[in-house]
C-alpha cells in the first residue's frame, strides 16, 4: 500500500537506457539517496504489440535506433534476463519496482518476476481484455489516464473492482506544454472516485517543476516523472525527462513543503512566546 499522507516518487525510466542494462544501473545509482521511492520501465513484446504496418514503417531520424520502427523499438528493449537483473537490482538499491505492459506476454513475464505494482500506460486506457487480465493477477495498479476520456477512466476502474488501485492525472504530449497539464482535474478525480481509489497522483512529461509541487498541495502524493542522465541523449522520451538535479529539487520542495503545512490548529506557537512578550509586552 502507497502512504496516503507521504510522497511516492516515482522515477520512470523508460527506454531513456536505450537498450542497455548497464545504462540502467547507472541511472539506478544516480537516484540513490534521491528520496525516489520507485524505478519504472515498460515492457512490449514488440513482436505481439506492432502492427505490420507499425512494423515496416520507415523510422530514419536523428533520434532513431533503426531503419524501421520495429528495429528502433527493439534496439530499445531489453532482454527478459537483463528486465529480470534490473527489477533485482533497483531492489537491492533501495526501490520498489513498477513496469507499465502493451501486451499479454508482457503482462504474464511481469507476474512471474513478481513487480510490486503494475502499471497501466496511458497507451493502453482502453484495451479492455488486457485491463481485465491485469484485474485478474490482484497485483496493485497504477492507472494512468492520458488520452483518455472520463468515461474511458469510468470502465476502467470498474474493471479493477476491488483491487488496490491508484489514479493518475496525465497529459500524453512528450514534451507536454504547462497549459496543458490540466492540473484541476486531480480534484474532479477526487470528487467523482473518492476512496474507491486508493490515492492519487500526477504523471507528467513536462519540462518544469512548478506543477509537481502545486499537484502535492492539491492532495496528489504520487509524482511520476521521466528521468534521463541528459536531455540531449538520443531517443524518443529524454526531450521531456528530468534530469538528476530536477528530480532532486522536485523532492527537496514537497519536503519542505510538507513540513511547512504544518498543522490546522490556529494557535499561539511555543516558538511564538519571545516575541509576544516582547511585541505585545504593553498590552496588559
Amino acid at each position: 500500500m502507497i502512504e496516503k499522507n507521504k510522497l511516492y516518487f516515482i522515477a520512470e525510466i523508460g527506454q531513456n537506457h536505450q537498450g542497455d542494462i548497464n545504462i540502467a544501473k547507472k541511472m539506478v545509482d544516480l537516484l540513490v539517496g534521491t528520496g525516489v521511492s520507485a524505478i519504472k520501465t515498460a515492457k512490449r513484446d514488440i513482436d505481439t504489440c506492432l502492427t505490420e504496418d507499425q512494423k515496416n514503417m520507415p523510422y530514419i531520424n536523428e533520434r532513431s535506433f533503426g531503419k524501421t520502427y520495429y528495429e528502433h523499438r527493439k534496439a530499445l528493449e531489453l532482454s527478459k534476463d537483463e528486465f529480470k537483473e534490473l527489477k533485482e537490482y533497483s531492489e537491492s538499491r533501495g526501490f520498489d519496482f513498477i513496469s507499465s505492459f502493451t501486451d499479454k506476454p508482457s503482462l504474464e513475464f511481469l507476474v512471474s518476476i513478481g513487480v510490486k505494482y503494475l502499471k497501466i500506460a496511458s497507451q493502453r486506457m482502453t484495451d479492455h481484455q488486457l485491463l481485465k487480465e491485469a484485474a485478474k493477477t490482484g497485483i496493485p495498479t497504477i492507472i494512468s489516464s492520458g488520452m483518455s476520456t472520463i468515461e474511458d477512466i469510468d470502465t476502467a476502474i470498474g474493471i479493477f473492482g476491488k483491487t488496490e488501485k491508484y489514479l493518475m492525472q496525465c497529459t500524453s504530449s512528450y514534451p507536454c506544454s504547462d497549459s496543458d497539464i490540466n492540473l484541476r482535474v486531480i480534484n474532479s478525480f477526487m470528487d467523482r472516485y473518492g476512496d474507491n481509489i486508493s490515492g492519487y497522483g500526477l504523471s507528467g512529461h513536462h519540462m518544469s517543476i512548478a506543477p509537481d509541487l502545486a499537484a502535492y498541495v492539491m492532495g496528489a502524493t504520487i509524482i511520476e516523472r521521466h528521468f534521463t542522465l541528459d536531455r540531449n541523449m538520443r531517443g524518443t522520451d529524454h526531450p521531456g525527462s528530468l534530469e538528476i538535479d530536477g528530480v532532486k529539487k522536485i523532492i527537496r520542495y514537497i519536503n519542505q513543503i510538507s513540513v511547512a503545512m504544518g498543522s490546522s490548529n490556529k494557535e499561539i506557537l511555543e516558538c511564538e512566546l519571545p516575541a509576544l512578550h516582547k511585541l505585545r509586552g504593553d498590552l496588559k
